[in-house]
């Protein structure tokens, strides 16, 4: 019993250090691309159906926000050539409260812009390429 009750007691704090490591670690993207949130300011707004969206930016990477409800979705674009191409970056969606946002990611010199959509409605609005 007594080297049972060891090893349950060392599996949970193994996972709860594995927890405790997922909490505080930045995601892959913030990770690969040197992001962090830090000294952000809003620099394009756009809305949708009473849903605001803005693109934030902090010098060197930028990210979006959506206030809104759950199932609200809010992404990043990308782009290299001026705004003609561009990839889409993070998906996110409100999963419980009025808003979220998506990972940071280094604009690298190029555009971006903040995009959203409601659940319950098909547009799509996005913020200016900034």
């Amino acid at each position: 019993m007594s080297m049972r009750k060891t090893f349950l007691g060392t599996l949970a704090a193994a996972g709860l250090a594995g927890a405790l490591l997922t909490a505080v670690a930045p995601t892959a993207a913030q990770a690969a691309e040197g992001c962090n949130t830090n000294n952000a300011r809003t620099v394009a707004n756009a809305s949708t159906h009473s849903r605001g969206i803005e693109l934030r930016y902090n010098g060197a990477c930028a990210w979006g926000r959506i206030f809104g409800s759950p199932g609200d979705l809010v992404w990043v674009d990308r782009s290299f050539d001026g705004g003609r191409t561009w990839e889409q970056l993070s998906v996110t969606k409100i999963n419980t409260g009025g808003s979220n946002f998506t990972d940071a990611f280094n604009n690298r010199g190029n555009l971006m812009r903040a995009c959203g959509k409601a659940s319950n409605f098909p547009e799509v609005a996005c913020t200016t390429w900034w």
